[in-house]
């Protein structure tokens, strides 16, 4: 039986070091001395810090509350400070709007995880009533339905479409970056489109033309490196790196 004598403890069977001292050269096979202290071993040997490890849902609600509270202390001092200062809530109004949509679209992806569509219905309406209250606050509502609401529609459509293209890729990688430039320029487009058409009754495109022909062929060229070169070699043969 291999025992430590330096540590007076026996060891299991086939121990190769003492778990005391950690030394292997104390440990010697024989009888174990008189003196001995029996040493006893569990059947699981388990993680001393597992139980302090977060899981990922524990992690998400932690985030969760974090931005509540701190999106709650935001609100809360900007409208205090405005009460106090102008005696009303004034310009606190707009911040307002800033934090809750900010709030909203980096706490509802946590809120419902797993559940890509249901974040994406609940957050498409928040943002067109936030546009809409922010045209109340300003106090005219006329730009909401031709320039306000259009612009909004075109914003969420390229989130979505971009995120849902991402996501069902099953290889991502270069091909990421050709979603995203494609669909800024789908934004650009509609933004562009959006305003000629509420300044002057013409849905025509200008600058955002000149964003097309800049975009659109990087984001080509970053696809063919994505399906056609890096699926295929290495870049570090290719480029001799």
């Amino acid at each position: 039986m291999p025992y430590c004598p330096k540590c007076k403890v026996a060891l299991a069977p086939g121990s190769e070091f003492c778990p005391l001292c950690l030394e292997r050269s104390v440990v010697q096979q024989g009888t174990v001395p008189a003196d001995h202290t029996p040493m006893s071993y569990a059947d699981v040997v388990r993680d001393a810090d597992e139980r302090e490890k977060l899981s990922p849902a524990e992690i998400r609600q932690m985030v969760f509350e974090l931005l509540c509270v701190s999106f709650g202390i935001l609100l809360t001092v900007t409208l205090g400070i405005d009460f106090l200062v102008l005696g009303g809530i004034t310009w606190s109004r707009y911040t307002s709007i800033i934090f809750v949509v900010c709030w909203l679209y980096s706490a509802m992806p946590l809120v419902f995880w797993g559940k890509p569509w249901l974040t994406y219905a609940v957050l498409g309406p928040s943002l067109l009533v936030a546009v809409f209250l922010w045209g109340v606050f300003s106090g005219t509502t006329g730009w909401f339905l031709p320039l306000g609401l259009p612009i909004t529609l075109f914003l969420e459509a390229a989130v979505v479409s971009s995120f849902t293209l991402i996501a069902i890729q099953k290889l991502k990688g270069l091909n990421t970056v050709g979603i995203l430039l494609a669909a800024t320029s789908f934004l650009c487009v509609g933004i562009d489109g959006a305003i000629n058409f509420y300044l002057h009754g013409v849905p025509s495109l200008s600058w955002s033309v000149v964003v097309i022909i800049s975009a659109i062929p990087v984001a080509g060229f970053f696809f063919y490196l994505h399906y056609r070169v890096t699926n295929q070699a290495s870049l570090r043969k290719i480029f001799r790196l």
